[in-house]
C-alpha cells in the first residue's frame, strides 16, 4: 500500500510560515472567541430576533456585539495575512485569501457602522443611511464567507476540511435561505431569527476551524515535517 504525501506548504521559508502559522491561529482563536460573544449577547437580551439587532444603536449589547463583529473581521484578515505566498495551493479561480481580505473588511465596515434603533429594512419608514451600510455590508460579508466555503470545498486538499467546508456550506445556505424566506413573507420571526443566529453561528465557526487548519499546515513546514 502506499500512502500520498502533501507537503504542508511548498514554498514558505521556516521562519516565515511559523509566523503565518501564529497568525492563523490568533485569527482563528479570534473567530471562536467572535462566535462565542454574539450567543452571550444572544442570552443577554433573547427577545432581539435578528442578529445585527444586537448592534444597533442604543442596544445594551451593542458593543460587546461589535467587538464580536470586529474580531471576525481581524480573524478573516489574519488568516487572509497567513494564506499570502502559499503558492495557489488555496486558489480556486482566484485566491482564497482574497476572498477572505474582502470578507474581513465588510465585516469591519458594518462593525463600525451599526443599525439605527430596531434595525429597520433600508428604504422602508424609519431607516436611515446607516443602516443601508450595515446591512450592504454585513450581508456581502457573509456572502463573500459562503464563497470562501466553496472555494475550500473545491480544494483537492485535506479530505476532511474539504468535507467540513460542504457541510457547512449547505447547512449554512440552507438555514439562510429559509430564515429570509421567513422574514420575507413575514412568517414567524422568532423561528427565523433563530435560523438567522444558527447560520452566522456556523459560518463563523468555520473561520475557526479553517485558521486552525492553515495553522497546523504552517506550524508543520516551520518544523521540518509533512502532513498527510
Amino acid at each position: 500500500m502506499t500512502e500520498t504525501v502533501e507537503r504542508p506548504t511548498g514554498i514558505l521559508p521556516p521562519r516565515v510560515a511559523g509566523r503565518s502559522g501564529v497568525q492563523a491561529g490568533i485569527g482563528a482563536g479570534a473567530a471562536f472567541v467572535s462566535a462565542a460573544l454574539i450567543w452571550v449577547c444572544r442570552v443577554w437580551d433573547p427577545s432581539v430576533h435578528y442578529v445585527s439587532q444586537l448592534g444597533a444603536t442604543g442596544m445594551p449589547t451593542a458593543p460587546l456585539f461589535n467587538a464580536a463583529l470586529l474580531l471576525l473581521a481581524i480573524a478573516a484578515v489574519l488568516v487572509d495575512r497567513a494564506l499570502r505566498g502559499d503558492g495557489g495551493l488555496y486558489r480556486v479561480g482566484w485566491p482564497v485569501a482574497t476572498t477572505l481580505l474582502l470578507c474581513g473588511l465588510c465585516f469591519g465596515v458594518a462593525s463600525a457602522v451599526t443599525c439605527s434603533p430596531g434595525c429597520p429594512v433600508p428604504f422602508t419608514d424609519g431607516s436611515l443611511p446607516q443602516d443601508l451600510i450595515h446591512i450592504t455590508f454585513a450581508v456581502v460579508g457573509f456572502v463573500l464567507a459562503i464563497v470562501a466555503m466553496g472555494q475550500v470545498a473545491a480544494l483537492r486538499r485535506r479530505p476532511w476540511m474539504r468535507a467540513a467546508s460542504v457541510l457547512t456550506l449547505v447547512a449554512v445556505g440552507a438555514t439562510a435561505l429559509t430564515g429570509a424566506m421567513i422574514a420575507l413573507f413575514r412568517g414567524d420571526t422568532v423561528l427565523g431569527g433563530n435560523l438567522e443566529f444558527t447560520a452566522a453561528t456556523l459560518a463563523i465557526t468555520w473561520f475557526g476551524i479553517f485558521g486552525s487548519q492553515v495553522a497546523i499546515e504552517h506550524r508543520a513546514a516551520a518544523s521540518g515535517r509533512r502532513g498527510r
